[in-house]
């Protein structure tokens, strides 16, 4: 017969009166914690080291971190296209397409927020007088809204979410609709990259 089995407590091993006991752990946690490394050390393989194969390996997804970015760097080449033509846009007059381009100005794409609400510049330009960086022509400023100058804080269409061909218009239209509206403490011009253009 077995001997039986007894807890043997740890010597020096208490705490506010709280004793640890010397027993195995069990399986179900040893092979569970086994299972982990092995786990983590496919995961450190798979993403960090390997960069090669054109197979995805079980339920880890896309290939290695290196393939990956190229394939988002190609989508991204590939549906960026030309720049558009805006040689034959005009701006819009009418009061739904301004009020669409106001929403898209102080709401979806966040320009207030580098503009002001009222166009008079804060960390950006003053878009409502007579003095423009990148000139003041309608198609300028659709140009400049559709491709952004990350350079300089602005990405693409103010905050990265892409504008139909209709909201640019709107938006566009409604920023030249505000021209001359003198906002109180406007951001002052800058001699030194400011240019006089009255927008068309």
């Amino acid at each position: 017969m077995a001997p039986e089995k007894k807890d043997i407590l740890l010597e020096g091993h208490e705490a506010d009166g709280i004793q640890e006991y010397d027993n195995a752990l069990p399986k179900w946690w040893l092979y569970g914690f086994y299972l982990t490394i092995v786990l983590g050390a496919i995961y450190l393989f798979y993403y960090h080291v390997w960069d090669g194969g054109d197979w995805n390996f079980l339920w880890f997804g896309p290939r290695g971190e290196v393939a990956e970015y190229a394939e988002e760097m190609s989508h991204v080449k590939s549906t960026a296209g030309a720049a558009k033509d805006f040689s034959t846009w005009v701006p819009r007059t009418d009061a739904a397409s301004l009020k669409i381009g106001e929403t898209i100005f102080q709401q979806k794409n966040l320009c207030f927020t580098c503009h002001r609400p009222d166009l008079g510049g804060l960390v950006g330009p003053n878009l409502t007088d007579d003095y423009w960086l990148h000139g003041g022509k309608f198609q300028d400023i659709l140009a400049d809204i559709s491709h952004g100058y990350p350079e300089k804080g602005m990405l693409k269409f103010g905050n990265g979410n892409v504008l139909s061909d209709e909201e640019l218009l709107d938006v566009a239209s409604y920023v030249v609709s505000k021209h001359g509206s003198n906002p109180p403490n406007p951001k002052p011009i800058d001699p030194a990259r400011d240019v006089l253009f009255k927008p068309e």
